[in-house]
């Protein structure tokens, strides 16, 4: 063997020796609990889609997946210490679309959400719904338009924070429409909510899971769909782009992702741990009866999602000039 070969050679040797522990640990896991981040407060959209999935993924895991609430700043804070966490498969983060946004409507992000994790996949997406309380004085989006053409800036819209995807919304809502309404931004969607049903704020932008309890019990109006197509069981009540409000066409993901370097023998077991589950029907029949439809995709599947969403979302706040304030 000649000195360039021998050198190779032990070189190659040298580094298998130090990815042995790594594999072996890899090997053994999960050895303890799982934590999850979640970064909204409890009872909001992400949590009911997360603690029903923590417990599939307990029982195929064989390790209590613990769920953590984080909320604040947009899901910010919560995704920040995801991101920073141990890359060894015992801290996940709920990560989603909202993580895209805010991409683009803040300007020093601590974390860059395609770049600071390892993407494991996708768990599924829901429709937006525009809802009112019932006594707000507007029974449709016309209504709401017109009066709020009438009196700019009078009428209030809670968010789940700056940068949030209702934020996003109402704010295309308000150029497209030529309107103005007053933001009022949460640290979560569950206490946006519980002030709209208050008489505090009178517009919101929820998923379905969170508006179908309230619509039914004759607390929330149903004014807008942000789906291509009406939902079945609201068929009177128009899509945005029906409306004229195309870019308002979106459904809303959410996802796990681990700290980046996290290996990936570790992301392809949860990746299989979560298709499992999200192919078990009593799951499948609470994310759909909270209107979402379950996604299954690959870790790289999920990562081009995250990348391909983060830029289309960069473009559009920069073109629109939108920021988190």
């Amino acid at each position: 063997m000649n000195p360039l070969s021998r050198r190779h050679a032990c070189l190659a040797l040298a580094g298998l020796a130090l990815a042995a522990p790594a594999l072996a640990q890899t090997d053994h896991w999960p050895a303890r609990p799982i934590r999850v981040i979640v970064p909204t407060p409890p009872g909001g959209a992400y949590d009911a889609t997360m603690r029903p999935l923590a417990q599939e993924l307990s029982q195929l895991l064989q390790q209590p997946v613990v769920v953590e609430n984080r909320p604040g700043a947009g899901n910010i804070i919560g995704t920040q210490a995801g991101a920073a966490a141990a890359a060894d498969g015992y801290t996940l983060t709920m990560t989603g679309m909202v993580n895209t946004i805010a991409a683009g409507v803040y300007d020093n992000l601590p974390f860059d959400i395609v770049k600071d994790f390892s993407h494991i996949g996708a768990i599924g997406a829901a429709a937006q719904w525009l809802v009112v309380r019932n006594d707000a004085g507007f029974g449709s989006m016309r209504e709401l338009i017109a009066k709020a053409r009438a009196e700019p800036g009078r009428i209030n819209y809670a968010s789940s924070g700056a940068g949030s995807t209702g934020h996003l919304l109402v704010e295309l809502l308000q150029r497209s429409a030529g309107i103005e309404l007053m933001h009022v931004p949460y640290k979560g969607g569950a206490p946006a909510l519980q002030d709209v049903l208050g008489g505090v704020v009178s517009v919101i932008v929820v998923p379905p899971n969170t508006a179908i309890p309230h619509i039914k019990a004759g607390k929330l109006k149903l004014l807008a769909v942000s789906t291509a197509q009406r939902n079945p069981a609201y068929p009177d009540v128009p899509t945005f782009e029906e409306l004229g409000f195309a870019q308002m066409t979106v459904s809303s993901w959410v996802g796990l992702s681990a700290p980046k370097g996290t290996p990936a023998t570790i992301v392809q077991k949860i990746n299989a741990a979560m298709a499992a589950s999200l192919a078990r029907p009593a799951l499948r029949a609470r994310l759909e009866g909270d209107g979402m439809t379950p996604m299954v995709m690959s870790p790289a599947q999920f990562s081009e999602l995250v990348r391909s969403d983060a830029q289309r979302w960069i473009q559009l706040t920069k073109s629109l000039n939108i920021k988190a304030h």
